[in-house]
C-alpha cells in the first residue's frame, strides 16, 4: 500500500505542475455543480406552485431550468476539453522523461529488458495514466462537488430525508474496501501480460524470415494463443467484479429512492414538507448516489493507473551504470593510441569476461583480435566506447582514462560497426550522416565511396533520397555492411572499431573496403575483430584472446608457425574458407 501511495503521489506531482489549468477546470466544475444543484430546487418551487394552483410563474422557472440545463451543458463540455488538455499536458512531460531516461540508460540496461514490455511501458502504460488524469480532474472534482452542493441542499430540506438518502454511502465504501486489493491483482497480471504480447509481436515481426523458414509458425501462434487467452482472463476477472459493483449499486440506489418516496410521502400526508420536496429529493438522491459511485469508480481507476505509472517509474528510477564523472571533459583523441591495464570485466558480476586483460593498440595500426566464443573479442569495443565500465584496472586512449572523457566526446571520435547492422527507418542520405547531422551532400557521398556503396546508390532511382526498412530489409546483407562503414567513416574517426563487418560481403568487396580504409586512415588505429582468414591477412597485427585474456600476438604468419590457439583456430574454423 505504501507503494501505492508513492505512485500515487508521483502522478499528483505531474499534476501540480499545471496548477493554473487544474483551478480552471475546478473552477468550471464548480459553476457547473451549482447550476446543476438549482435545477431540483427551482423544479420544487414550480411544483409547490402547481400544487397551490398558481401557474404564474411557470414559464419563468421553466426558462430558469432550461437555462441552467444549457449552462451545465456548456460548461461541461468546456471542463472535459480542458481535462483531456491537462491530462495530455501531464502525459506529454511523463513520455519526455521516460524517453530521456531511456536515452541516458547504459547499454546494458536494454540487453536486460524485454523490448516488449519496454515499448508497452512508454505507450500502454503511460495511456492508461491519461484516462486516469482525465477521470480524476472532470469525474472526481465534478463529483465531489456535486456531492458536497446536493448535500447542502438536501440538509436545508429535510433532515431526516437526508440522512436515509445517506445510508449509500456506506455501502459505496464497503463495496470500494472489498473489490481494490481484488481488482489490483487483476490489473498487475494484466499489465504484464499485456507486456508479453507486444514482446512477442515484436519478436514474431522481427524474426518473421527465420520463423518461416523453420516453419515454427503454429509454434509462435500457440504462444500468442496462450498470452492472449492470459490477458482475457484478468480483464475477464475485472469484469466480474464491475458486473457486481454496478448492478448492485444500481438496485440499492432505486430501494433507498423508493424508500424516500414512501417516508416522503408519509411526511407530506402530515403537511411536515410537500410534493415539491420529494421531487426534489428524487432528483437530488441521483445527484448524491452518482457521484459517491464514480468516486467508486475513480478509485479502481486509481489502482489500474498506479499498476501502470509504477511499471513507467520503474523506468524512471533505473540508474545508469555508466555514469559521466563531474570532472569529465571534452578531450580531443590525437593519436589513437588505446591500451588495456589490468582490465577485469563481468557482465553479470559473477562470471569473468576479461581476467587481467593487457593489451596495446599502437597508433596507426590495424590490428585485429580473434579468438574463440565467449573469449571477450566484441567485450573490447565495448569497453572502448564506455557502454560497460570495468570492474577493475583501466582503459587508456592517448594515455587518459575514458572514465575521464564526457561520454559524448569519446564516441563522436570513434567509429564503430556492429555485429548486427540497424539501420533506421529514413533515407540513405540521412543514415549515413546520423553520427553528423550537418554532413554536407558531398561528405556523405565521399564516405559512400569510400565504403564502396556510392555506385549502387546512384543506380536507385531517388538514390540517396531513397527511403529504406528499419533493419535495412529492402538491402542485402552486404549493402547493409557498406551503409554502417560509410556511416563511420563521415565522422571521420581517430578510431575505427569493426566488429566482423565483413561476414556478408564477397571477398572482392571486403578486399576493397579494406583497402580505402587503410588508405584512408592512415595514420589512425583500426580495430578490427574477426574470425575471417581472408580479412587476417589485411591487418598489421593479430592479438588471440583466450579466456579473457592475450596469449598470442603476431602476423598471421608468424602465429601458424608458434603452433599455438591460433594455428588451432586456423585449422579448426579458417581452413573452411
Amino acid at each position: 500500500m505504501e507503494k501505492v501511495r508513492g505512485v500515487g503521489r508521483r502522478i499528483f506531482k505531474y499534476i501540480l505542475r499545471k496548477w493554473k489549468l487544474l483551478i480552471a477546470v475546478a473552477s468550471l466544475n464548480v459553476i457547473g455543480a451549482i447550476l446543476s444543484v438549482y435545477v431540483p430546487y427551482v423544479s420544487r418551487l414550480a411544483i409547490n406552485d402547481i400544487v397551490y394552483g398558481d401557474v404564474s410563474s411557470l414559464w419563468f422557472y421553466a426558462i430558469v431550468i432550461v437555462s441552467f440545463t444549457v449552462g451545465h451543458g456548456l460548461i461541461n463540455f468546456v471542463s472535459r476539453y480542458y481535462s483531456e488538455f491537462l491530462a495530455q499536458s501531464v502525459i506529454y512531460e511523463i513520455r519526455n522523461d521516460v524517453y530521456r531516461r531511456i536515452q541516458n540508460l547504459s547499454y546494458g540496461f536494454f540487453h536486460r529488458i524485454n523490448t516488449g514490455q519496454l515499448v508497452a511501458r512508454v505507450t500502454s502504460d503511460v495511456n492508461q495514466v491519461r484516462r486516469f488524469i482525465i477521470q480524476l480532474v472532470s469525474g472526481f472534482l465534478g463529483s465531489l462537488i456535486t456531492f458536497v452542493s446536493a448535500f447542502a441542499m438536501m440538509l436545508s430540506l429535510n433532515v431526516e430525508l437526508t440522512l436515509i438518502s445517506m445510508i449509500i454511502a456506506p455501502i459505496v465504501y464497503s463495496f470500494v474496501k472489498f473489490l481494490v486489493p481484488r481488482l489490483r491483482s487483476f490489473f498487475i497480471r494484466a499489465r504484464e501480460t499485456y507486456g508479453d504480447i507486444t514482446s512477442l509481436i515484436q519478436e514474431a515481426t522481427t524474426g518473421i524470415k527465420l520463423i518461416k523458414a523453420l516453419t515454427v509458425e503454429r509454434a509462435f501462434e500457440e504462444k500468442f494463443l496462450t498470452l492472449n487467452e492470459r490477458y482475457l482472463d484478468s480483464m475477464l476477472g475485472v469484469a466480474r467484479y464491475r458486473a457486481i459493483f454496478w448492478p448492485t449499486l444500481t438496485l440499492v440506489t432505486s430501494l433507498i429512492t423508493l424508500l424516500v418516496y414512501w417516508y416522503g410521502g408519509l411526511k407530506a400526508l402530515g403537511g411536515q414538507i410537500t410534493i415539491g420536496d420529494i421531487v426534489a429529493f428524487s432528483l437530488y438522491i441521483n445527484m448524491l448516489i452518482w457521484p459517491l459511485m464514480w468516486i467508486g469508480f475513480i478509485v479502481i481507476s486509481y489502482q489500474r493507473a498506479c499498476v501502470a505509472a509504477s511499471r513507467v517509474f520503474e523506468i524512471m528510477d533505473v540508474e545508469p551504470e555508466v555514469k559521466e564523472s563531474p570532472n569529465a571533459r571534452d578531450i580531443r583523441i590525437e593519436r589513437g593510441h588505446v591500451v588495456f591495464e589490468n582490465v577485469w570485466f563481468s557482465y553479470d558480476g559473477k562470471h569473468w569476461i576479461l581476467r587481467g586483460l593487457n593489451l596495446e593498440v599502437r597508433p596507426g595500426e590495424v590490428v585485429a583480435i580473434v579468438g574463440p566464443t565467449g573469449s571477450g573479442k566484441t567485450t573490447l569495443a565495448h569497453l572502448i566506447m564506455r557502454f560497460y565500465d570495468p570492474q577493475k584496472g583501466r582503459i587508456l586512449i592517448d594515455g587518459v582514462d575514458v572514465r575521464s572523457f564526457k561520454i559524448d566526446s569519446l564516441r563522436r571520435q570513434i567509429g564503430i560497426v556492429h555485429q548486427d547492422i540497424f539501420l533506421f527507418s529514413d533515407t540513405i542520405r540521412n543514415n549515413i550522416a546520423y553520427g553528423k547531422p550537418e554532413a554536407t551532400m558531398e561528405e556523405v557521398m565521399e564516405a559512400a565511396k569510400l565504403a564502396y556503396i556510392h555506385d549502387f546508390i546512384s543506380s536507385l532511382p531517388q538514390g540517396y533520397e531513397t527511403r529504406i526498412g528499419e533493419r535495412g530489409v529492402t538491402l542485402s546483407g552486404g549493402q547493409r555492411q557498406r551503409l554502417a562503414i560509410a556511416r563511420a567513416l563521415i565522422t571521420n574517426p581517430r578510431i575505427i572499431i569493426l566488429d566482423d563487418p565483413t561476414s556478408n560481403v564477397d571477398y572482392e568487396t571486403e578486399k576493397a573496403i579494406y583497402d580505402a580504409l587503410t588508405r584512408h586512415f592512415r595514420g589512425k588505429t583500426v580495430i578490427v575483430i574477426t574470425q575471417r582468414l581472408s580479412t587476417l591477412r589485411l591487418v598489421d597485427r593479430i592479438i588471440v584472446l583466450d579466456k579473457g585474456k592475450v596469449v598470442e600476438e603476431g602476423s598471421h604468419e608468424e602465429l601458424l608457425k608458434k603452433g599455438g590457439l591460433y594455428a588451432k583456430l586456423y585449422r579448426l574454423v579458417f581452413s573452411r574458407e
